[in-house]
């Protein structure tokens, strides 16, 4: 229809006693259909600030937990590698130590702790350490002082100006001003001793003189075993045994 004839139409309409003229249908062609627009769903507010309120903390505990992981699994796998590494010092036997000051071409103030198969203690200290050159197993110390104990309490100390230990036989070589002091107050000096320090030992053949309980001490040598239980003095002629005394006063 053309735009005259629907002219023409409205004129008729508005005539008196025209009738109303057919209502205009389109006839269904090839064209798309009109999509019908969805309208979206409405959520009340108090709704959505529930739900922010449901999801955010869970989100916040969850980046705190991967965060606090992040160094929770690294610090524990160093954990049981430090603990592997430690287990079999765990279950040996206690070794020897050695600990010390080091200076810039020798040890100072060297201290060497250890017991004997009968879990008696024994040490070894000294002002100065320095390794011989010409024998590796050599030490050879300033001011060394070496101190053993019996499993019963009694000690003995031994200490010189001058000394030269034996790593591999555990045998301390001491020379100028050998002082030797007992727990029951005996006391001698001599000027070269030889002293195992792991099996309690010690033993000289140059002059001693000092005092105990049995009074005065003046010998040739000397012999100590038993960590100073047992000190026989040399004289020419005869051998003077002294016994350490115990706290009651008898001898053992």
């Amino acid at each position: 229809m053309s735009i005259d004839d629907g002219i023409t139409e409205l004129r008729a309409e508005r005539r008196p006693g025209a009738r109303p003229a057919a209502a205009l249908t389109a006839t269904p062609g090839p064209a798309a259909a009109t999509p019908v627009p969805v309208s979206p769903i409405l959520v009340p507010p108090a709704m959505r600030a529930h739900r922010r309120r449901d999801t955010r903390p869970v989100s916040r505990v969850y980046s705190r937990f991967v965060s606090a992981m992040k160094f929770t699994l690294p610090a524990a796998a160093l954990a049981m590698v430090a603990l592997l590494a430690a287990w079999p010092s765990l279950n040996s036997l206690p070794t020897p130590r050695i600990a010390a000051d080091k200076g810039q071409s020798e040890m100072l103030k060297p201290r060497y702790f250890s017991a004997d198969e009968r879990n008696q203690p024994f040490s070894l200290v000294a002002l100065q350490a320095d390794k011989s050159t010409d024998q590796p197993d050599i030490v050879l110390l300033d001011q060394p002082e070496a101190e053993m104990t019996e499993a019963a309490g009694t000690w003995v100390t031994i200490r010189s100006d001058k000394g030269w230990y034996n790593q591999v036989t555990g045998i301390l070589l001491m020379r100028g001003n050998v002082h030797v002091m007992r727990d029951d107050g005996s006391e001698f000096t001599t000027e070269e001793a030889e002293t195992d320090i792991r099996k309690g030992n010690a033993w000289g053949e140059a002059a001693v003189t000092g005092q105990g309980p049995q009074g005065e001490i003046n010998a040739k040598g000397f012999r100590m075993t038993d960590r100073g239980k047992t000190v026989v003095f040399l004289n020419q002629s005869k051998a003077a045994v002294q016994a350490a005394e115990t706290p009651g006063g008898k001898k053992r």
